[in-house]
């Protein structure tokens, strides 16, 4: 019961005072599974660029439309960088997934040029294309 309400104290915190915590921390040193705060690109990075996009023969060296998705990469190939298929749309605009060609490119929005994205294996996971939403709705945070 005790780790329970500790649990709750830290989302109530979260919640209330906006706290960006990776975590809270009980009385007794151990860390509860509660996560708030923006979704980063680290995260997305880690979750869905790294084992999805930059893989051998899609977003590495020599990418479609230079679009280069390996760690360390991804901030300036996509923020604020137009896309090559649709110029007038930025691939990342931090605040708008929607009007975010690499969002629209994952999600099958009808607006887009050429195929959804990945090419390759099974589409992105409802959580996947969810994580890549909220980061850039976050701002697209580094």
């Amino acid at each position: 019961m005790e780790r329970r309400n500790t649990k709750l104290l830290c989302l109530l915190s979260a919640t209330v005072f906006g706290a960006a915590l990776a975590g809270c921390v009980d009385t007794r040193g151990t860390q509860s599974v509660v996560q708030a705060g923006p979704t980063t690109l680290q995260a997305v990075q880690v979750s869905v660029f790294t084992p999805r996009c930059a893989v051998s023969g899609c977003h590495v060296d020599g990418a479609p439309f230079g679009l280069d998705l390996r760690t360390g990469a991804t901030a300036g190939n996509t923020i604020m960088v137009p896309s090559a298929e649709m110029p007038t749309l930025n691939r990342v605009t931090p605040f708008d997934a929607t009007n975010s060609y690499l969002y629209m490119k994952v999600s099958g929005d009808p607006r887009i040029l050429g195929d959804p994205m990945p090419a390759f294996g099974a589409p992105l996971s409802p959580q996947e294309v969810q994580l890549i939403a909220d980061w850039i709705n976050a701002g697209a945070l580094e």
